[in-house]
């Protein structure tokens, strides 16, 4: 008799293929963590016995887990273990000066409360608050602003987005910076008028080293452990069982592995090696030598190179004048990429004949073409390998280089939650690149329309790991009413409703596209038979929940290798 650990039934049970075909069913069994029924109630009932845990779904759908195709696991210390004033800012009623309040309060009693920190970090400020998005003025972000609460210990607050920090006097001084500090290749270091820093700093190429040098900087790998921890926690409560570290680092690295080791890592998360333009041949080396040192199987696994190709994002035509003028950089600006374009082609082919795969982070459009042009030279080097390689954010790419990317099987790893439309909504934050061009920003279905596999995420901790938020934003290209700019936007015109996307492409690009980003699609990222027992209970049925209302969706069961990691 064929019997079952585990059924679920009267489900609908929803999933789609690598190949974009539907899967409906009413039930799904699981035995020893894997998947070996997927159909009728009645079919199901031959996998009952008297040992077999049976869930009746009560009509409510059940979904594969979710991936998250770019997220930074390892940085959760950065997250959890640090100030976080992520989201302080009242878009409609701050000023800088407000959000600098609200930052300094934050850090002064996260300061007061770890009084043993040698070290005081914080996480989640926006360089758009500063630069016009708040009542339309712009005001620097300076180690004054930090120095006024905590005079007397380094402190490091990173932005939302990882490419930008303010740190204060005693961390310049820690970090041995002076007007004398020569101006770095890639990067900047912002200067007060008579050289000084006056701590902003911009681009992780500069930042790492700068933080690094600073005495007592690094968590502790208790802190990392538990951090990550409450990372996985989030993953699961949100029907995520596979992630992503995009930003490697030894000692996280190290702690991933022993917590896969020891078993308290259960979701998969997949890992990169990052290397920068000056010392890539160096790490690359190094690591490669040692390639494959943290991986256990089926839980942790690091096979890809991440690049850095511009921060800024790099433009194929200026940025707007008035953005110019403020910034105080000459008319006629496009940023520039933080590689070389040879050194970037001789990279890629080397890693490429080494059989790594390639993740780019590009935001301009001419970071997206110059990148494509060295993923491409590097597929002549495939052999024949099934290469899978990636262009993370898309922020802007031309229609001729979607195309390119779909002709050549280059994944789109995109982020949903920054597609919102309603452009006038934030007006700060298109002044860089003016209204005409940010309207063919964050594409979704002009992607899909051009044969690109996309595969969202949540770029965690840049935004929150919440899937269903972001499936609305991508099918609606609106604010959420959990969004900061919903209020704001009503009324307002959706610049991007054209490039909307359906149900059926979201679900596939939050599942099985993921894993197939990660050579892990006949593995997970569907409900079929023989794959692993990855599923996600929720509290609707998600066929009949109008787009508009997805964000309210709660999951209420998350089971991993046929195992219960989450119940409401």
């Amino acid at each position: 008799m064929k019997t079952a650990d585990r059924v679920f039934k009267n489900a609908k049970v929803y999933s789609v293929t690598l190949g974009g075909e539907e899967i409906h069913a009413q039930s799904v069994a699981v035995s020893d963590g894997k998947i070996v029924y997927v159909g009728t109630d009645e079919g199901a009932a031959e996998y009952i016995d008297e040992n077999t845990q049976v869930t009746d779904c009560g009509g409510n759908t059940i979904l594969p887990g979710f991936g998250d195709a770019h997220m930074h696991f390892g940085w959760s210390a950065k997250k959890y273990a640090v100030a976080d004033v992520s989201g302080i800012a009242d878009p409609e009623n701050d000023t800088p000066d407000d959000v600098v309040k609200k930052i300094q309060t934050i850090l002064k009693d996260f300061a007061d409360s770890h009084p043993d920190n040698k070290v005081i970090q914080g996480i989640g400020w926006d360089r758009f608050w500063f630069m016009g998005s708040l009542q339309g003025i712009s005001r620097p972000f300076t180690r004054h602003d930090l120095d006024a609460v905590v005079p007397n210990r380094p402190v490091i607050m990173t932005s939302y987005c990882g490419h930008v920090m303010v740190i204060n006097t005693k961390a310049i001084e820690a970090a041995g910076l002076s007007a004398d500090t020569p101006e770095p290749e890639d990067g900047i270091i912002r200067r007060e008028e008579d050289g000084y820093p006056d701590g902003y700093i911009q681009e992780p190429v500069i930042m790492g080293p700068i933080c690094e040098s600073i005495p007592n900087y690094a968590f502790s790998k208790e802190q990392y452990k538990d951090s990550m921890m409450k990372c996985q926690e989030v993953l699961f409560e949100q029907g995520t069982t596979l992630g992503a570290d995009m930003l490697n680092d030894k000692t996280t690295y190290e702690c991933i592995k022993e917590m896969a080791e020891d078993g308290s890592l259960k979701a998969r998360i997949n890992g990169v090696l990052t290397i920068y333009d000056e010392t890539w041949e160096e790490v690359y080396a190094e690591a490669n030598a040692k390639w494959g040192q943290y991986d256990v199987p089926d839980k942790f696994k690091v096979d890809t190179i991440k690049y850095f190709v511009d921060g800024n994002p790099a433009m194929l035509e200026p940025y707007t004048e008035e953005f110019c003028i403020e910034s105080e950089v000459p008319v006629g600006y496009k940023s520039e990429l933080l590689w070389d374009y040879d050194n970037l082609m001789k990279s890629m082919e080397t890693v490429r004949k080494d059989g790594h795969n390639i993740h780019v982070h590009a935001m301009g459009d001419y970071g997206a073409q110059a990148t494509i042009d060295c993923i491409l030279n590097a597929q002549k080097y495939n052999d024949g390998r099934d290469m899978r390689d990636a262009l993370a954010h898309c922020s802007f790419v031309t229609p001729e280089d979607r195309k390119r990317m779909g002709d050549n099987g280059i994944i789109g790893s995109i982020q949903p939650y920054w597609m919102s439309g309603c452009l006038d909504a934030f007006p700060g934050d298109i002044m860089p690149w003016g209204k005409e061009r940010c309207v063919y920003s964050y594409m979704c279905g002009s992607f899909m329309d051009a044969g690109v596999r996309c595969a969202f995420g949540s770029d965690f901790p840049v935004t929150p790991i919440k899937p269903f938020q972001g499936m609305q934003i991508a099918m609606t290209r609106r604010e959420t009413p959990i969004d900061p700019l919903y209020e704001i936007s009503q009324g307002m015109k959706c610049y991007n409703e054209f490039d909307r996307i359906n149900l059926k492409q979201a679900i596939q690009a939050f599942t099985i596209n993921t894993a197939y980003q990660w050579h892990l699609d006949d593995v997970t990222g569907s409900i079929e038979v023989g794959k692993s027992a990855e599923l996600v209970l929720i509290d609707h049925d998600l066929e009949a929940t109008p787009a508009t209302e997805l964000y309210s969706i709660k999951v209420l069961e998350t089971v991993m290798r046929g195992e219960t990691v989450f119940k409401a």
